[in-house]
């Protein structure tokens, strides 16, 4: 029978484990989130654990996390982002359109002075990021916005399925976010919304993420013909 000392350093140990896996996992999401991680490039579990100092198999679990969610796929030499077809990348958009309108209609009731302060600043750093081409801190500030307005959805499913196929749909801002007329529309559509929430007007928050949708899809269409 094992002593008590035992029991615990095996039960930090795999603490230890978890919180490792944990990290790994949120790092590489903060990679394709902000289209760090490109359709060739390759992910590798020991190089991941050497990057973040850490053991290979926590790094192997939060891939093999990743691949179970549907944001990886694995191969002979490590894991890479899945091969979206167009029609894929069609149908994601068909499930954004019907959920992700709604959510923010009901973020709009929400939204506290505070949070609206944050998306505020959010619009001021698109702004100057895309007057000056910074395509990295577009996609950032982008994404800071939309994570503004999702934390605070009632619905914690809705939120989980949204977030998912909008990270899926990654490959759509890495084809479409070098074009210039396509960070101007997005700009726009963001202020948009940023003046129904400010208003908490929640049907012309529901139309104008609307048109931000159809807009992505039809500037993705535009910029890579079949």
């Amino acid at each position: 029978m094992g002593s008590s000392n035992d029991w615990a350093m095996s039960s930090e140990e795999d603490s230890l484990k978890v919180s490792s896996a944990s990290l790994a996992y949120e790092e590489v999401l903060r990679r394709l989130r902000r289209g760090e991680i490109g359709a060739n490039d390759k992910l590798i579990d020991k190089t991941l654990a050497a990057e973040l100092n850490m053991s290979r198999m926590p790094a192997r679990e939060a891939l093999m996390r990743l691949v179970n969610e549907g944001y990886l796929v694995g191969s002979t030499r490590g894991f890479r982002l899945p091969e979206l077809s167009s029609s894929d990348i069609l149908e994601i958009f068909e499930i954004r359109m019907a959920l992700e309108p709604r959510a923010a209609a009901a973020a709009s009731q929400v939204l506290t002075p505070q949070y609206i302060e944050q998306l505020q600043q959010v619009i001021s750093r698109s702004k100057k990021a895309t007057l000056e081409n910074e395509q990295g801190e577009i996609s950032a500030a982008n994404m800071e916005f939309r994570e503004i307005w999702l934390s605070v959805v009632p619905n914690g499913r809705l939120v989980s399925v949204i977030s998912r196929y909008y990270d899926h749909a990654n490959v759509v801002r890495v084809k479409t976010m070098h074009d210039f007329e396509t960070r101007r529309i997005a700009l726009m559509l963001m202020e948009a919304l940023m003046d129904g929430f400010s208003r908490r007007d929640s049907f012309y928050v529901f139309e104008q993420m609307e048109r931000f949708i159809a807009a992505g899809r039809d500037r993705y269409v535009l910029l890579n013909p079949v």
